[in-house]
């Protein structure tokens, strides 16, 4: 677990470092208000719950942060010429994996509890001031965050899989997006012409939590990190030949 830490810590501390991460945090915030905005707008007159609307919004801009934090976490170890003491220290290729993926995850992570700072803005400036339940809000960010590590874990996975930058954040953005629409209900007609595929997240945040939901992604969160540990072991084996 201490080696785990040790990478987590050396590519947290790399993201902080680098102007695109601060840029994730820009564009996801930006996003996510936007979104809340537009979505505050269409709710008026329904009964829909403000945690329900903000995290709705922040599963659909999910996808800018995992794939900008994710992008980089291989290709820039190849560029720089650190992949071969990186793969050369005493460390597994499942702690390597482990580290990378739980860095970017803590980086979205982040980059939700800044964007979080949009919905008490618009309660300071409502009136009067809308109800809202502080459980409900958390619960709707506890899913929103399985999203994230699921999102990180497919990023980390794409990033082993390319050799630039430019594709595995691509592929995110749009699976990442495309799966979103999904689980928000997003996706017109969906409901009509595959009613047991509805899943709501932001069942979350009203009160209904849906077990599928939480086993969708920790599920496929587990397969995507067994998948890149590995691909990972592979490109170890080949460069050894």
């Amino acid at each position: 677990m201490r080696k785990i830490l040790l990478i987590c810590r050396r590519d947290c501390l790399s993201l902080l470092r680098s102007t695109l991460s601060w840029s994730a945090f820009a564009v996801y915030t930006a996003a996510t208000g936007l979104l809340f905005a537009a979505a505050l707008r269409n709710s008026t007159g329904t009964t829909e719950p403000l945690p329900a609307i903000l995290c709705t919004q922040l599963l659909l801009a999910m996808c800018i942060p995992a794939a900008m934090f994710t992008m980089n976490l291989f290709a820039q170890e190849r560029s720089s010429g650190t992949i071969e003491t990186l793969m050369s220290a005493p460390v597994t290729d499942a702690q390597v994996v482990l580290g990378k993926f739980l860095a970017a995850f803590i980086m979205t992570c982040a980059a939700i509890g800044i964007a979080c700072l949009v919905f008490p803005a618009y309660l300071a400036f409502a009136a009067p001031p809308p109800r809202h339940s502080a459980l409900s809000l958390a619960a709707g960010i506890a899913a929103t965050s399985l999203f994230a590590a699921m999102w990180c874990a497919l990023g980390t996975l794409l990033s082993l899989l390319s050799r630039h930058q430019a594709p595995p954040a691509i592929l995110t953005l749009i699976i990442a997006l495309a799966f979103s629409a999904t689980f928000t209900g997003k996706i017109g007609g969906l409901d009509i012409a595959r009613p047991e595929l509805r899943v709501d997240i932001a069942d979350f945040a009203r009160g209904n939590a849906d077990s599928r939901i939480v086993f969708f992604a920790v599920s496929t969160t587990l397969f995507l990190l067994f998948c890149a540990v590995r691909v990972l072991e592979s490109r170890r084996w080949a460069s050894s030949k």
